[in-house]
């Protein structure tokens, strides 16, 4: 590929349901040698905490390709990351991208067994110790967290909005395919990580796919595995 010596490789990093663009701290440190890192953000949280949030799958992806675009620098390479809701919205972005001649070299998702797989009942709407309940199995709040009340009032809203958003009566399965090689990653305590492997059918190129310790939330304790994998996947397709 002809790059610029001047301008590194882009990664976008796609947050999870409840997250925003500083989800990923660990992660950036690792990565912000090696490339220019973009945080979208949905609204409702972090930096865009006055807007409202969005309702539906579909608005989702167009905000955050809307942000992609914004920062996109064309003929500079660039990696998709997303997890969990991310990696749910990634694979519909790189769709969208490839559709315009810009697709990405890579497409990293990780949580997430790709689409048609879960079939779990909505939990936008349970009462409030309920949802918890279920949040809580995912991994996604620690013991400390569960023991705030303010804590539990300042994440409920934005995890409400987020499930709710996946769970919309308008999402529809996606009936795509991308051209864009595949890299999967889920933690072995996940309900659907057996069903990594079908992520191949989404995709026309390479599928690689690693389970590793850990439940929904293995990113935590491997963000140093992430990273490598990330620089190695770039540094490979840039040497093509």
């Amino acid at each position: 590929m002809n790059t610029p010596k001047s301008l590194p490789p882009q990664i976008f990093l796609l947050h999870y349901a409840g997250g925003d663009q500083n989800s990923f701290r660990p992660l950036i440190e690792s990565l912000k040698s090696h490339f220019q890192i973009e945080t979208p953000e949905l609204p409702g949280r972090g930096d865009r905490i006055a807007e409202p949030f969005l309702k539906n799958k579909e608005e989702a992806v167009a905000e955050i390709l809307k942000q992609i675009k914004q920062t996109r620098q064309k003929h500079t390479p660039y990696l998709i990351y997303g997890h969990s809701m991310g990696a749910i919205l990634g694979f519909e972005i790189c769709h969208a991208l490839e559709k315009e001649g810009d697709g990405p070299v890579y497409f990293v998702p990780t949580g997430y067994p790709g689409p048609g797989i879960k079939d779990k009942a909505p939990i936008a709407t349970l009462p409030r110790t309920a949802f918890f309940a279920e949040v809580r199995k995912l991994g996604g709040l620690s013991d400390e967290v569960m023991e705030y009340e303010e804590l539990l009032d300042f994440f409920e809203p934005v995890l409400r909005a987020d499930f709710g958003l996946l769970e919309h009566r308008s999402n529809q399965i996606p009936d795509i395919t991308i051209q864009t090689p595949i890299f999967a990653v889920m933690g072995k305590d996940e309900e659907y990580a057996r069903s990594i492997r079908n992520w191949e059918k989404y995709t026309n190129a390479g599928c690689e796919c690693q389970i590793l310790n850990g439940n929904h939330f293995f990113i935590n304790q491997n963000f140093n595995y992430l990273s490598q994998v990330i620089i190695n996947l770039m540094t490979a397709a840039m040497a093509k």
